[in-house]
């Protein structure tokens, strides 16, 4: 099985470059070039509006998708989208909870809510019941903030995932430690936390500099993940799209 995870799209209302950056020439580029891989499997893993949630980025967005034919795509939020707008767009929600767009899909996919930077009790409670129940497979996690911090200052100090602690208790719940697969700190980073592996992948927007204290850009080529599963081996990499 074959997974595309494209994340922090940050796409703007207009085509007007942002930093320099046509968000939507470069989510239009990445898709086209991820399409060449054949995936069975696509991900949008949060931040798909600019600054706040707004319905026509969402259109726009699912338009892209639909032009080009894919159907198995999966989306989640961040903590610049609305998930209610999110999920009326794109038909998600049965998969609305009390404001949080969570669901599982078999045999082991998990996918979560970080959009607040934290998670619900609700939501892990559900998170518990879900890991615990996938037998004999590594449960392979989506969500948009890492679960740890990184190493990278900017993002560390002022946006990191809330509740490390407890979401590495859950994780180590199960028979087998999970892949997790994240954005949100626009950079390619790996890293392994008490055995449990986190891939973080970059944005299609810009990358943010891995060690200023201060926001700082470090370059605008977007890209995206490939995740290859066979028989619970799991193999990544990062490509970048360049002009």
């Amino acid at each position: 099985m074959r997974i595309i995870q494209i994340t922090d799209l940050h796409i703007n209302t207009s085509s007007e470059p942002v930093n320099g950056v046509d968000t939507r020439a470069n989510f239009v580029r990445t898709l086209t070039e991820a399409e060449k891989l054949q995936a069975d499997m696509l991900v949008l893993s949060g931040d798909l509006s600019f600054h706040s949630g707004d319905k026509e980025v969402y259109f726009w967005i699912k338009k892209q998708l639909d032009y080009k034919g894919i159907k198995n795509y999966k989306i989640i939020g961040g903590n610049h989208d609305d998930i209610n707008v999110l999920a009326q767009v794109f038909d998600l929600t049965e998969n609305v909870k009390d404001d949080e767009l969570y669901f599982f899909i078999e045999p082991n996919f998990i996918f979560l809510d970080t959009a607040r930077g934290y998670c619900s009790n609700r939501q892990l409670d559900w998170f518990k019941k879900e890991i615990v129940s996938i037998e004999g497979l590594n449960p392979v996690i989506f969500m948009h903030h890492p679960p740890f911090k990184a190493g990278v200052p900017h993002m560390d100090n002022n946006y990191a995932f809330q509740q490390p602690d407890i979401f590495k208790e859950i994780c180590q719940m199960s028979n087998k430690l999970p892949y997790i697969f994240c954005g949100h700190y626009h950079n390619e980073i790996s890293l392994i936390n008490d055995g449990i592996k986190v891939f973080i992948t970059p944005s299609t927007y810009l990358q943010i500099g891995m060690n200023s204290v201060e926001f700082e850009i470090d370059h605008i080529v977007p890209g995206f993940r490939v995740i290859d599963i066979n028989n619970n081996k799991i193999k990544t990499t990062v490509r970048y799209v360049f002009d």
